[in-house]
């Protein structure tokens, strides 16, 4: 595929809203296909998400050895199972902001790793919902400093609405993290830098890829970066229009593009 003078050299994509939608639990079969299509053509697939990295890998199941990750919003970066690179949030600084939102607020907190994703459940419900979540990749301890991993994101959940119930605490946070993602029932923060526009940013550097030759899907707040460090980008119909504006394309569906983009 070519545009612009430049020839693509990597796909990035988000997964739940994009490659994943109407709250579909697994990949099509013509999604393989595409990314087997493209490994052919000598294009780099890359999936970059909120999700762990474990999650994803059982998610991309038999292709998951030829593509990148950009897992937990940018904090993990991943190729055929070599790590890329780590950027955690300092330890202390996480576990001060957990304890705050577990001892101040009626919320609750996750905690996610390289490998698997950690709670300390107020409740059996979000026990429940957390690890149909995580799909069993995920771990309850009785203190977060008992995480043996390094802390690559924390989310705080609350089933009614979470800006109300913690909002006023994480706030404090705001410009000590970043605030990777926000719905009314999560705020999940990364690092400081840490997003996927960086975490894509990590394997451009890594194969000598320029922006201008990537080609980037997503939907979502926490894709922005990502969608304008891309020479190219799409934006589901359904995003929101600050992210349609920073696209300059829209799709319905990122599969049957790429297919007509590269001629597969």
């Amino acid at each position: 595929m070519e545009g612009d003078g430049y020839m693509m050299k990597l796909v990035v994509s988000d997964v739940d809203g994009t490659l994943l939608r109407c709250g579909e639990k697994a990949l099509s079969r013509e999604t393989f296909t595409v990314i087997r299509a493209l490994k052919e053509k000598g294009v780099l697939f890359v999936v970059a998400s909120g999700r762990p990295y474990a999650n994803l890998k059982q998610l991309f199941g038999e292709v998951s050895d030829d593509i990148g990750f950009i897992a937990s919003d940018g904090a993990f970066v991943s190729y055929q199972s070599e790590v890329i690179g780590r950027f955690p949030i300092e330890r202390e600084s996480g576990f001060s902001f957990m304890r705050e939102i577990y001892m101040e607020t009626e919320a609750e907190i996750a905690l996610y790793g390289s490998y698997l994703a950690y709670m300390l459940p107020k409740s059996e419900s979000f026990a429940t919902y957390f690890r149909g979540t995580i799909h069993n990749h995920v771990e309850s301890v009785s203190c977060m400093k008992k995480v043996p991993e390094e802390y690559l994101k924390i989310g705080i959940y609350h089933s009614e609405d979470v800006q109300k119930y913690a909002g006023a605490v994480a706030a404090y946070w705001d410009n000590k993290l970043h605030k990777v993602y926000i719905s009314k029932n999560w705020m999940e923060y990364t690092a400081a830098g840490v997003h996927k526009g960086a975490g894509l940013d990590k394997l451009l550097v890594t194969f000598g890829i320029a922006p201008q030759e990537v080609l980037a899907f997503g939907d979502n707040k926490n894709d922005k970066e990502m969608l304008s460090l891309a020479g190219c980008s799409y934006a589901m119909s359904g995003a929101g229009e600050e992210i349609k504006a920073l696209c300059g394309y829209e799709t319905e569906d990122p599969v049957q593009t790429m297919r007509i983009l590269f001629g597969l």
